[in-house]
């Protein structure tokens, strides 16, 4: 018995013989020897017990944490750091492109979202989430490795949706996919699309369980929410988090997506990964999140019917090609500067090029469109959401405001059309 245990069963001992000298009423001098007996052998059993609570207390702590350490659910990820070279198990990526015969993603009937646990839904969703490491090929063929992601299958036959930034925006990435149980992949980038930030890669794999993805339109604040993907990276693939519905419609950037908002815990790696509902059905990727100080749960997911429909075009052409735009620069006038100012809200024009739409027109710089075949239009998103109404080389008349550039002028207000171009 080393020192610490010998000190330790001496305070033990005493603080007991203490407590009993201070308690106990006065006998007579003579003491009966089998109550002795019992007092010191209720005190021996009381220093083991005391004794013995220390050290499972402390061992059974050491235990715990050993187990928590060396327990993994999640797949191995030691080939992830390798080259493509060196891993002969890997096949090569597919020798593919867009295809416009190519399979497409359909709605799946809604289920009653409420009434399972998490872990059904877990169990449902997570064999069709995969990890997604890209790769930057440089002019020496060596390969770095730019980061971690997450993806959702699509088809059985192995194509995978994900966002655009975690394949770089590229369709030269190179990617390693690694699947729930642990098989990887080399992934071919079919097609991106940097304003909703959506991508389709493609392995060479059969048999693979596809998502099922929920009509986005009908799902409700309040309703419970889970985020599957690989926080952190790899080695924290398949993590499960759990959250609610917290907004609809949001607009966070640019105006191409409205996005769900969500309190499930959404961290770098989950890019590309799944929002589900409580039936395990996707109900939008997730994509980004509010990061300050100041913020706690505020991440954000394309809805299902956009990500549906961006990516079967994706498959079909590696690019959107019925999506028209202007070919313009622009930034809001908030209502604030419209007060001051005394012009409308809408957008204003601050660039322009040769391939604009409106570079043959009367439009200028520091105009402001206000209308679109005379539906107002208030802020970008509001223009963005008209336009997605046409195709390319459809014509389009455009209300715009002009400030004149001597106060002693009038301002004015007229019509152009335009014919909008590929959005590509």
């Amino acid at each position: 018995m080393d020192n610490f245990e010998r000190e330790t069963q001496n305070d033990i001992t005493n603080d007991f013989m203490l407590y009993e000298y201070q308690n106990r009423s006065p006998r007579p001098e003579k003491k009966d020897s089998s109550i002795k007996a019992m007092q010191w052998c209720m005190a021996v059993f009381m220093l083991i017990l005391s004794a013995s609570a220390v050290f499972f207390g402390i061992n059974g702590t050491e235990g715990i944490l050993l187990v928590f350490e060396n327990s993994h659910s999640v797949p191995s990820n030691r080939y992830l750091e390798s080259s493509y070279a060196t891993n002969t198990d890997i096949s090569d990526a597919p020798d593919v492109s867009a295809d416009i015969n190519g399979p497409q993603i359909s709605v799946t009937e809604n289920k009653s979202s409420e009434r399972n646990s998490a872990n059904h839904a877990y169990t449902t969703a997570s064999p069709s989430i995969v990890n997604i490491t890209s790769y930057e090929a440089g002019t020496d063929y060596a390969l770095t490795k730019s980061g971690d992601g997450s993806g959702i299958i699509i088809t059985s036959d192995g194509y995978i949706a994900t966002n655009s930034h975690v394949v770089d925006n590229s369709t030269k990435t190179g990617t390693m996919i690694t699947l729930f149980d642990g098989s990887q992949y080399l992934g071919t980038v079919i097609g991106i699309d940097k304003k909703t930030d959506l991508a389709v890669v493609k392995i060479d794999a059969k048999n693979l369980t596809a998502a099922q993805f929920a009509n986005s339109s009908d799902i409700y604040v309040g309703q419970d929410a889970f985020a599957i993907g690989s926080p952190g990276g790899a080695k924290f693939s398949h993590s499960l988090t759990k959250g609610t519905v917290s907004a609809l419609n949001r607009v966070v950037s640019g105006g191409y997506v409205r996005y769900i908002q969500t309190d499930a815990a959404i961290n770098p790696g989950n890019s590309g990964g799944a929002l589900i509902n409580s039936d395990g059905q996707v109900i939008g990727m997730n994509t980004l999140k509010f990061v300050d100080t100041d913020y706690e749960g505020m991440g954000f997911a394309i809805p299902s019917n956009q990500v549906i429909e961006i990516i079967n075009e994706l498959i079909k052409y590696g690019s959107i090609k019925s999506r028209g735009t202007l070919g313009i620069e622009g930034k809001n006038c908030t209502l604030y500067e419209s007060k001051i100012k005394n012009i409308p809200q809408g957008v204003i024009i601050t660039g322009m090029d040769s391939d604009s739409a409106l570079y043959t027109t009367p439009a200028k710089t520091n105009d402001i469109i206000t209308a679109v075949n005379g539906v107002v239009v208030k802020d970008f998103t509001e223009l963005v959401d008209e336009l997605k109404k046409f195709k390319p080389g459809d014509e389009v008349t455009l209300t715009l405001f002009r400030v004149p550039e001597k106060s002693s002028l009038p301002p004015s207000s007229f019509d152009v059309t335009v014919t909008l171009i590929p959005d590509e």
